[in-house]
């Protein structure tokens, strides 16, 4: 009694402490709901884009499937459907093996009960022998997915790249369009994602249905051998009727795992993108010191991706302990029922070959129990996988929504078809618009190419979000011209550039320009690009492409006085870190050397000479206009009036005025205007004195102002 006793004791404390702990565990999940629900109600609107509520398995995911799988197997003879092959063989050579084992594990157990240690060996050596080649074809199997799913993505990602820097996509993408706000992590984590469960789901499937092909055949030739048992036809239907309503129990009671996976894959590249953001702009956090204000962002949005994995995990419990409970237990008593029947009712004769010491055949029935409960154990085993895998087929749907969503937008982007939502672009987000439209996604004005001159008529400049920044622009530009542009920050001198060279698209009117390889950009902080410093002068040409003698290139750095450079880094051939070696004016002439180098019909010049001394920036000015080269600048240094004819002025209001440029008549003006500022600038301090005054000595301000 005392055991007894102490066990109860014991089993009560137990209990006792694993209610008060699930107490406190359940309080402090409400804690952390509750803190959840706080951060999502701080969501930005860029975390409002909500995803398409037909994500799931239907007649759209079949659909984007067969799209891509057009793109990883697009004939006959390529590598990756020779892998699919082999890996297809590989998983039918397991199916044949697995019921060969099957029967000698049965042959095994026949010889144990038979007391036949001949026959014993016998079986036990070719077992072994027959597992050297499983092994290999189990091992091999793996290897044949990885390398299916690596050729898989292989031809993925050369199809995403080639699209994305097809007609300028990179661009139309990040600035043009809103639908993918991490095209980093579409073109990187989802394709990899996608093909390696798409493979996997593959071998998950294909092997299991063999399976259930081949042991279903065995079992009825099994059982037909039984010609006097009961049952025959029975539990054939009622095997169906288990894994049928199995089966549409699971997919009653499943989430839609599609949906959520898609959102967290969404919120994860949200997360990378705050992350990439922080690294671009490093620089201006650390001297405004904003890493306060970063990290709340930054742990705003993993509270976001732990919510969306922690709602992952717990549907995930519930699913699968009944998932487990459907497929393991309750199919294993009724696997055991149905081999039960037909022994149990089997009223023959016993079949036995071995009379005298087995004549009631008990060794002949024990080898056909442990066959048929191997089989049905390998394919129950195999209805489980194909049962189970609904929920890595709905996550599936998920990455294959994405995969296909980021091609599509490629391909809509390539063609000028864009959609939009409210966001800002580049110096534009600054202005105070006249108005806004309603944009076609596809520009109805109409580029005509020229030969040299840029002619635009009734052209508006309209940012992608919508804001009409000039209604109207008509002028014509030769190449005997070189233009300066001015205007307030904000007024569309940049947004005219990028009309010119056909990143944004023309919603009306016409523009005349020459072929776009004519124009060439020179920005305010030129791209340095990998390599060497003959790279960064022969960008976008690369080395393999062009033949250039040393004595050309030192021309060029001559031209832009930066012919120091080569002896300072060790020569023209090596590669450095340019982006952070150089100083700013030595990275803005370098940017001007390629000017030498494309000599382009037109040389737009966005504030690239802002760190550049004057002197060193009118040599280079005089030598580029040497080559023929009209100029297009944008800048607000009077020095650079001298090297250009006409003036093109934008006010801010969506107003213009181009015209020649009377350089004297400018610089007079331009000469008043701040002294007229230098004075007003001191009028608040002298009238704040002289209020000061009056009231030290006692006088009326108010009356005096009236």
């Amino acid at each position: 009694m005392a055991p007894s006793r102490r066990t109860k004791i014991f089993i009560f404390s137990s209990s006792f402490a694993l209610i008060i702990y699930l107490i406190r565990r359940y309080r402090r999940y409400l804690r952390l709901k509750k803190s959840f629900k706080l951060v999502q109600s701080q969501k930005t609107s860029l975390m409002s884009i909500t995803l398409p509520s037909s994500i799931g398995i239907n007649k759209r995911f079949f659909n984007q499937l067969l799209v891509i799988i057009k793109i990883l197997i697009p004939r006959l003879r390529s590598d990756s459907f020779v892998l699919f092959i082999t890996h297809l063989t590989a998983l039918i050579s397991r199916t044949f093996l697995s019921v060969y084992i099957a029967r000698l594990d049965g042959a095994i157990v026949k010889s144990l009960v038979q007391r036949n240690p001949r026959d014993f060996i016998r079986t036990i050596s070719i077992f072994l022998t027959v597992a050297i080649p499983a092994s290999f074809i189990n091992s091999f199997i793996k290897f044949a997915e990885s390398k299916l799913a690596l050729a898989f993505r292989s031809k993925l990602t050369r199809y995403a790249y080639d699209s994305y820097f097809r007609n300028q996509t990179y661009y139309r993408i990040s600035n043009l369009d809103t639908r993918l706000l991490t095209p980093d992590q579409n073109l990187t984590d989802d394709i990899e994602t996608f093909t390696t469960t798409l493979t996997h789901l593959f071998s998950h499937l294909t092997k299991p249905f063999f399976d259930i092909a081949v042991v279903s055949w065995t079992l009825v030739v099994m059982v037909l051998e039984k010609k006097r048992a009961r049952g025959l036809k029975e539990v054939p239907i009622l095997t169906i009727i288990v894994i049928f309503m199995t089966f549409l129990a699971l997919r009653k009671f499943s989430p839609r795992f599609g949906k959520l996976v898609s959102e967290e894959a969404r919120r994860r590249g949200l997360l990378r993108l705050a992350h990439t953001r922080i690294i671009t702009n490093a620089e201006e956090i650390a001297f405004f010191d904003g890493h306060e204000v970063e990290k709340d962002w930054i742990l705003k949005l993993y509270c976001q991706l732990r919510e969306q994995t922690n709602l992952i995990i717990k549907k995930k419990l519930w699913f699968i302990m009944f998932e487990q409970f459907l497929m393991k237990y309750f199919w294993h008593s009724c696997g055991m029922v149905f081999i039960a029947i037909p022994i149990l009712t089997y009223d023959g004769s016993g079949e036995t070959d071995d009379p005298i010491g087995d004549p009631l055949g008990i060794s002949s029935r024990t080898e056909a129990f442990t066959v048929s409960k191997n089989l049905l154990s390998s394919g129950a085993d195999a209805v489980e996988r194909v049962i189970s895998s609904y929920k890595e087929i709905a996550q599936l749907a998920g990455y294959t929504n994405r995969v296909y969503t980021m091609l599509h937008v490629f391909e809509e982007c390539a063609h000028e078809r864009y959609q939009l939502r409210p966001m800002t672009v580049g110096e534009d987000s600054y202005i105070e618009a006249k108005r806004k439209v309603n944009l076609n996604p596809q520009g109805e004005g109409q580029i005509i190419e020229s030969d040299e001159d840029i002619i635009a008529e009734n052209l508006p400049i309209i940012t992608p979000n919508g804001d009409v920044i000039i209604e109207s622009l008509s002028l014509k530009i030769t190449p005997n011209m070189h233009v300066l542009i001015t205007g307030p920050n904000g007024c569309g001198k940049s947004s005219f550039f990028r009309i010119v060279r056909g990143l944004w698209p023309i919603y009306s009117g016409f523009l005349h320009r020459p072929n776009p390889s004519n124009f060439f950009l020179i920005p305010q902080r030129p791209y340095m690009c990998p390599g060497t410093l003959r790279d960064q002068i022969i960008y976008p040409h690369r080395m393999g492409q062009v033949r250039i003698d040393d004595n050309h290139i030192m021309e060029i750095l001559n031209n832009v006085e930066l012919q120091y450079i080569v002896q300072r880094e060790g020569g023209l051939n090596v590669e450095r870190d340019w982006k952070d070696i150089l100083s700013g004016g030595e990275k803005q002439r370098l940017g001007l050397a390629r000017i030498f180098y494309h000599k382009p019909k037109y040389a737009l010049l966005d504030e690239c000479t802002s760190a550049v001394s004057i002197d060193v920036e009118g040599k280079i000015y005089e030598r580029v206009k040497k080559l023929g080269i009209s100029l297009l600048t944008i800048t607000h240094r009077p020095s650079l009036w001298t090297y250009h004819t006409h003036l093109l002025q934008f006010n801010g209001d969506g107003q213009w005025t181009f015209e020649i440029l009377d350089r004297e008549k400018h610089l007079t003006l331009k000469g008043e205007k701040e002294r007229v500022e230098s004075q007003l600038a001191g009028v608040p301090e002298i009238q704040r004195r002289l209020d000061e005054l009056r009231q030290l000595l006692g006088e009326d301000i108010t009356d005096d102002q009236n």
